[in-house]
């Protein structure tokens, strides 16, 4: 695929994901000189998506120095109209806007890794186009509330899921040519390498995963569940992942208990002040659903807002208790803590489930 091109883009994960892509990067550096392709001719983009820019720490813990000093590496920036072309539309009615230097390379190469989504199905595959190098208008379209509140826009469902579809539609659109998708054990070491064509890669690998991550569980009063540690627990907004997990299992009026370091705080300014805004998760919904209602970071206040109706949400974590408690949930120092509490709002002998993965299972109820 390299012969003959002259621009080459490499798209890795940010840090939230834990993909290792300093090994992918080699790898695909490996067989692009074997193509005659020099460093010079080839940069790598962060897939940031809406999240923030990866700092250089960071940065040098995805992609070691030696990649570094070799290659030039941007962080994508969704909302620099200036470093973005529109090049077509989804079947969806999602108007693609694409990274320049994506955009303008002869080959596109991604990384990714494949583990459960709470509203695409599965990570990996075309995510790192879109949302990771699309526009604001494009991710904002991908991300409505009519197609996060589809039935099928959960954890583990591809087929007839909306928001999976129009990842894959935009990846092409977008020219992605070849991913590179691992997955992980619970050590984060590669249990599986899928490569190739980036939909049938995504579902060989998303196949392999199903018969790992699925596990039938009785409903529950309470669920105890994290969010599956660094990277993804640097924030409460990642949190929300781990949020849903319980939520497949809890009974109504029952308690989640997500344990999350957060490390960055609840990490989307916007996220948090929509939540923050209204009295109730009920009304979080209202408004979210509103004809012409947008504003960035809503469809994880709707899903937690979703959370919200069915259970209490305990938070374990790092983040002032004072902001846990303006955003509906209920802190705890520590899971006995929380679990104490729990006890306290059900007042009855509970049964309890305990999901240690988090984000890593999808956990179903017969």
């Amino acid at each position: 695929m390299a012969q003959g091109c002259k621009d080459i883009c490499v798209i890795v994960s940010d840090s939230t994901r834990p993909t290792p892509s300093g090994l992918i990067v080699q790898a695909a550096l490996r067989d692009l000189k074997e193509a005659g392709i020099h460093d010079g001719q080839v940069k790598v983009v962060v897939a940031t998506g809406l999240h923030r820019p990866c700092t250089e720490e960071e940065l040098r813990e995805r992609l070691d120095v030696e990649i570094q000093s070799r290659i030039s590496v941007i962080n994508h920036d969704a909302r620099d109209d200036s470093n973005l072309v529109e090049i077509g539309e989804t079947s969806h009615g999602t108007p693609i806007w694409l990274n320049k230097t994506v955009h303008e390379s002869d080959l596109v190469i991604s990384d990714g890794y494949i583990e459960p989504h709470f509203f695409a199905g599965y990570t990996g595959g075309g995510k790192n186009i879109l949302p990771g190098v699309a526009g604001y208008e494009t991710i904002k379209a991908n991300h409505r509330a009519a197609m996060i509140d589809h039935p099928n826009a959960r954890a583990g469902i591809l087929d007839g899921n909306p928001v999976y579809e129009d990842i894959v539609e935009g990846a092409r659109l977008g020219g992605l040519g070849f991913s590179i998708n691992v997955t992980l054990d619970p050590q984060k070491r590669i249990s599986g390498i899928f490569a190739g064509e980036f939909k049938k890669a995504h579902r060989a690998g998303s196949r392999f995963l199903d018969g790992h991550v699925r596990v039938e569980t009785p409903e529950a009063d309470i669920v105890v569940t994290t969010n599956g540690g660094y990277p993804l627990d640097r924030d409460l907004y990642q949190a929300v992942k781990g949020m849903t997990v319980a939520e497949a299992v809890v009974r109504e009026g029952g308690v989640a208990i997500i344990a999350s370091e957060c490390i960055d705080g609840v990490g989307h300014p916007r996220f948090r002040e929509l939540v923050e805004r209204f009295e109730s998760p009920r009304e979080i919904l209202e408004i979210v659903r509103a004809p012409g209602f947008f504003m960035v970071d809503q469809w994880e206040a709707q899903i937690l807002a979703r959370v919200l109706t069915r259970c209490e949400v305990i938070c374990v974590t790092g983040i002032e208790p004072s902001v846990i408690r303006s955003m509906h949930m209920t802190p705890a120092k520590d899971i006995d803590e929380a679990l104490s509490l729990a006890l306290k709002i059900l007042g009855r002998d509970p049964e309890i489930v305990v999901v240690p993965a988090g984000p890593s299972t999808i956990p179903y109820v017969q």
